[in-house]
């Protein structure tokens, strides 16, 4: 089965126990998407938690794309990151943040 052509996962980095000490890897994931390119998602930033801080979106694509977020994103407009290929890319969204991406 091959891979979409960009995902997003929410997550929370490092562990729940011993904060101080985590690395930025991917804790308790709260869900994953794959929607077509210039259609916002549907799931939505994870509210910061106490014991595991504030989520991550976690991108993958598997060409150079730009990446939007925010309560109304545009992966067309002037305000986007780029992914390169086969690169993770971690951002921090505030909580209820959609995303959006777009091929380069």
């Amino acid at each position: 089965m091959a891979l979409p052509s960009f995902t997003v996962t929410a997550a929370y980095a490092g562990s729940s126990v011993a904060r101080d000490k985590s690395q930025s890897l991917l804790g308790r994931i709260v869900w994953q998407e794959a929607p077509s390119t210039g259609v916002a998602s549907t799931n939505v930033a994870p509210d910061i938690s106490d014991g595991q801080g504030q989520a991550i979106f976690r991108a993958r694509a598997t060409a150079d794309s730009w990446l939007s977020y925010g309560k109304v994103p545009n992966s067309a407009g002037s305000v986007r990151v780029p992914i390169p290929a086969n690169t993770d890319v971690d951002v921090y969204p505030e909580p209820n943040d959609r995303f959006m991406w777009q091929a380069a």
